[in-house]
């Protein structure tokens, strides 16, 4: 018997509510929190579900060769009303030996930003565990930060042991590893329920944290660097993921035969579709429409299929693992 090919389809979301706003999962494969199928005679399964049985027709042979049954990134839509608590994340080696987790490189996307709102991103000038301990402990460690008013459309790149948060009100579009490793460094003297792990504290990310004063190149929140596609920038290129930003003003055609690799759409504004042929998907699942802030995934067994606006105003984030030559990773 033939088997069914895998197909486009769309992740229902997951909400979660704190003090300072919210965020949504749109995609993840994290356990606790896991996105599962909203299309198809695939919906009702989760991601973790999905990796367990399908492997690497989903990820694409490279990507299953690197993370095996983790899916390696995930997408939240953050909604920021207060002051977000301040955290960091550790990077790859140290998430591994200490917790067999991955570690957490983070693009951050500015959806809206009203005025009067703030991103804090590393420190502003060289510091030590010392300092950052006693300013976070008397609840004040905006001095040692870069403080910002973020514009709709920027983009910031946050290496891991970066320690960063968001003063709303803004929305974001967050897209990271796999990881729940975030460590909470200061929550302002608000209660912060159950947001975070109480084992993933100040003390016990003071050694993997960057003391260094962050790159002032990080900070500009530029609009990405032009593709050979029209329409399309790449945003940022590592070895755990690469992020584009899609004008979609008219329908491309995408062979994604090449990259092996699957493919990840969240709607920033406006609403798209994904068109696949009869050799692709079955006739009920050939035309798949989202709207704002829904994400899609293309499998990697999805070489073909036509990508498409449904608003003028339709705005996307690519997001891949490419394969990267050795000098890059």
């Amino acid at each position: 018997m033939e088997e069914k090919k895998l197909y486009p389809f769309r992740l229902t979301r997951i909400e979660d509510n704190y003090s300072w706003g919210s965020e949504e999962f749109r995609l993840a494969d994290l356990g606790y929190r896991d996105t599962f199928v909203h299309d198809g005679w695939l919906s009702g399964n989760t991601m973790g579900e999905l990796m367990e049985t399908y492997l690497d027709r989903l990820t694409g042979d490279h990507v299953f060769d690197s993370f095996g049954l983790q899916f390696p990134f995930q997408i939240r839509r953050i909604h920021v009303k207060g002051r977000m608590p301040l955290r960091v994340s550790p990077e790859d080696e140290t998430a591994r030996d200490r917790y067999d987790h991955l570690g957490k490189e983070k693009l951050w996307y500015v959806v809206s930003a009203d005025k009067g709102s703030r991103l804090l991103i590393g420190f502003r000038r060289d510091t030590d565990a010392s300092e950052l301990y006693q300013e976070c402990l008397e609840g004040n460690p905006v001095k040692l930060l870069n403080t910002m008013e973020p514009r709709a459309g920027q983009f910031f790149y946050i290496p891991a042991g970066t320690p960063h948060c968001a003063f709303g009100p803004m929305t974001i579009v967050e897209v990271s590893e796999s990881s729940a490793l975030d460590f909470c460094l200061c929550g302002w003297g608000n209660d912060l329920g159950d947001e975070f792990d109480p084992a993933l504290n100040i003390i016990d990310a003071l050694d993997f944290i960057k003391y260094d004063q962050y790159p002032e190149l990080l900070l500009s929140g530029n609009a990405g660097e032009d593709t050979d596609i029209p329409g399309v920038k790449n945003l940022i290129k590592l070895g755990q993921f690469s992020v584009n930003k899609v004008e979609l003003k008219q329908a491309l055609s995408i062979d994604n035969t090449a990259s092996e690799t699957c493919l990840a759409y969240t709607s920033i504004k406006g609403s798209f579709e994904i068109q696949t042929t009869p050799e692709v998907s079955p006739d009920s699942e050939r035309l798949l429409a989202a709207t704002e802030g829904e994400t899609v995934l293309i499998p990697a067994e999805t070489t073909s299929f036509i990508l498409a606006p449904r608003s003028a105003d339709a705005t996307l984030l690519e997001v891949m693992v490419e394969k990267l030559p050795a000098d890059d990773l």
